[in-house]
């Protein structure tokens, strides 16, 4: 182990085009996987092969109404919308009621981002009310603002017309934009903005219409009971979040940005969260698998940039860097402790890493198992091994292989594996892991935006699904984290690196396990 910095820091781009596999990703020198085109060894469990559920629309349930809850920059009401899928693909219907305001009529769109709080304003940079919700919704990136009903490749989708507002401060408004919808996909409005603004708009000056302040936001959800509870968001337009670790004794989320390297802190009941230690720090370009130990420190496998590194949750201070061998394309993807022993899951090199946290500044990446030697056979070019969890008695591994959907038990004496026998479907794009108890585990499927609930057997040898949980406020969830009776879901849209734009701000959700 060199507790130093690395002798080569990739810029974000670099490191951010690796994770996304843009470039050849065999690994090679002493874990060589097979070449492109050569026949992998057939699944020793024998099942058939699994098939990418955004093939089978019942893998993603319609939302077909949301609603809006207005508020003005004070913080009171300032209105109401209903939102409503129309069937035949003919748009969505909104209806708006406003209160509060002055009489006359009043621009109306939705934006783009969602968030109500203060930001910059598009045209002069200054930090106004509501300007965290960003443009006008733009998908096909026009840069021009237009009429309601003017065609989206031509001007803003999210063009509406104004609100006439009576003499008692209220208004309504029914109207169809037949350029969005509710269901997935980049004409999308849930999780994004209606917004009201002060003045008529004129629908011709850009970048709004000369319609002045914006004077009431609110946010588009889903209507109707919803599994999601909560929800903490981060400022910034490149976080794209990944990795996620709850400290049990303060219930401190720490949450890792794969993009920027950064570290962020999110207290209990925050709606925020705030930095807690910069990218770029030693060791860290990247920060994907978290896992606290039992002496209540942080570490952060650092994904391609081939490190672990250990954070100081008191200091925010980086107390070691455990670095990788340099012997091809490495992805140190995911953690997870076993006794004193963290465990490293690795997605472009066939192998499973081990480091013992007992050695301190003499720790090493120990390559423990060489999975070449087993069962398992890792797919050219794609993200294999990825999310890790242990048993409560240190005794068994589980991992997924996100490129298979399959997961594989390991015995951490024998070192001894096996795949999982499962019966109820498919995890292919399976991402992160999360164990509740001894045999309750959730697969989070970062392509399919789901949550899979797996019951296993005892001693793992078998697994049946039981729940798949969709929510359309999950948006590419990378991984997730137990806190108390709940889950903190990871939306990393990492998706979005390689077709922007996100959608901002990034977050993370609050989710209620069932019952």
């Amino acid at each position: 182990m060199t507790q130093s910095l690395l002798p080569t820091v990739p810029t974000a781009a670099a490191t951010a085009a690796l994770a996304l596999l843009l470039s050849g990703c065999a690994a090679t020198g002493n874990f060589d996987m097979p070449r492109t085109g050569t026949p992998p060894t057939a699944p020793a469990n024998g099942m058939p092969p699994i098939h990418d559920a955004r093939a089978n629309p019942a893998a993603a349930p319609e939302s077909a109404t949301a609603q809006v809850a207005l508020s003005n920059p004070a913080g009171g009401a300032g209105g109401q919308a209903t939102l409503r899928e129309l069937p035949g693909r003919l748009g969505v219907e909104i209806a708006i009621e406003v209160q509060g305001m002055a009489p006359g009529r009043h621009g109306f769109h939705i934006h783009a981002h969602g968030a109500c709080a203060p930001g910059p304003d598009a045209a002069t940079g200054q930090i106004v009310p509501f300007g965290a919700a960003g443009g006008h919704f733009d998908p096909f990136m026009t840069r021009n603002h237009g009429r309601p009903g003017q065609s989206a490749h031509d001007a803003h989708a999210g063009e509406l017309p104004n609100i006439e507002v009576g003499a008692d401060g209220r208004g309504r408004l029914r109207y169809t934009n037949p350029h969005v919808t509710l269901q997935p996909g980049e004409t999308s409005v849930l999780g994004r903005t209606l917004v009201v603004h002060e003045r008529a708009d004129d629908y011709a000056s850009d970048p709004a219409g000369d319609s002045g302040g914006r004077i009431a936001c609110g946010l588009i959800e889903p209507a109707g009971p919803s599994m999601v509870t909560g929800r903490a968001v981060f400022e910034g337009a490149n976080v794209f979040p990944e990795g996620i670790a709850i400290d049990s004794a303060s219930g401190v989320a720490y949450v890792g940005s794969s993009t920027e390297g950064h570290i962020y802190r999110v207290a209990p009941g925050a709606a925020q969260a705030e930095l807690f230690q910069s990218g770029g720090s030693p060791g860290r370009q990247a920060a994907y698998g978290m896992e606290i130990d039992r002496q209540g420190r942080l570490w952060v496998a650092g994904g391609p940039t081939d490190t672990v590194a250990l954070v100081d949750l008191k200091t925010a201070a980086t107390l070691q860097v455990v670095e990788g061998p340099k012997d091809g394309h490495a992805f140190l993807n995911d953690l997870a402790m076993a006794g004193p022993f963290l465990y490293v899951t690795d997605s472009f090199r066939p192998v499973l890493w081990r480091i013992d946290t007992r050695q301190g500044p003499s720790a090493r990446l120990e390559p423990w198992l060489d999975l070449r030697t087993t069962p398992v056979r890792y797919k050219p070019n794609e993200i294999n091994w990825n999310g890790i969890v242990a048993s409560p008695d240190g005794r068994w591994l589980l991992a997924v292989q996100q490129s298979t959907g399959e997961l594989w038990r390991i015995h951490t004496e024998t070192r001894a594996v096996t795949p999982v026998r499962l019966e109820g479907g498919d995890l292919q794009h399976g991402d992160g892991l999360l164990l509740v108890g001894a045999t309750d585990l959730y697969v989070v499927r970062n392509a399919a935006h789901e949550l899979v609930r797996v019951t296993l057997a005892t001693g793992w040898d078998s697994g049946r699904v039981v729940q798949r949980l969709h929510d359309p406020r999950l948006k590419y969830p990378t991984t997730a984290a137990l806190a108390g009776s709940a889950m903190w879901v990871v939306n990393g849209q990492t998706d979005k690196q390689k077709a922007p734009p996100p959608l901002l701000p990034f977050d993370v959700l609050r989710i209620g396990l069932p019952r």
